[in-house]
């Protein structure tokens, strides 16, 4: 089974950021073409100016920019071993009474997805069509609903947490790489590490 990375929270939910605490801009750029963000684009530090709940260990800081604790970083290298990069950011709270509510783990760190893999069987997965380039390749992008998503079994050398290689037949290329996917194995153990901080949104269908 295949699982989708979603952290249940994210900033301006249960915690929110200082509007100065941005990512540096151009970063889209290598994320548009499927590859690891510079470590020069992410911020430094991040300065939380309110909060109801203590600071969770996975979360959004935007979409698709997740940030681990030292606790969640450790679990998740043990398991996924040189599969992401983690970019350490000094998360601090603007005053000592919301210090003392967030209780704020030793380290907080970006995550750069490094593993790659094409698992997705876009003959059988629901597409859109992206508009025209006028290079004459037909570009196309997998449909919102995760469920219809269908993904090949992991063969041995491939990673357990990876985003899509883009694939290439004739003049039809196909896209997905945004998405960060997680094996079963590794979803249970954050899920159960960290209960109730990851959306359970396994992708529809596994071929065999």
């Amino acid at each position: 089974m295949v699982y989708m990375l979603d952290p249940g929270n994210s900033n301006g939910g249960c915690f929110l950021f200082d509007d100065a605490d941005e990512m540096i801009r151009g970063f889209s750029q290598p994320r548009g073409a499927n590859l690891p963000i510079p470590a020069s684009y992410f911020p430094r530090s991040m300065t939380v100016v309110k909060a109801t709940h203590p600071m969770p260990d996975i979360f959004h800081k935007s979409r698709w920019l997740i940030v681990y604790s030292e606790r969640a970083r450790a679990l998740l290298d043990t398991l996924a071993p040189g599969q992401v990069e983690f970019l350490p950011v000094v998360i601090q709270a603007k005053t000592p009474k919301l210090a003392e509510r967030l209780k704020l783990d030793t380290a907080y760190y970006f995550s750069n997805v490094l593993g790659r893999a094409q698992r997705v069987q876009w003959l059988e997965t629901p597409v859109t069509a992206l508009p025209p380039t006028g290079d004459g390749i037909e570009r196309f992008y997998a449909q919102s609903n995760y469920r219809k998503w269908a993904i090949r079994p992991r063969l041995p050398e491939e990673p357990v947490i990876w985003t899509e290689s883009w694939w290439r037949v004739d003049n039809r290329e196909y896209r997905k790489n945004v998405t960060v996917f997680l094996e079963d194995e590794l979803w249970q153990a954050l899920d159960s590490r960290f209960r109730g901080q990851l959306h359970p949104c396994r992708v529809g269908t596994e071929l065999i």
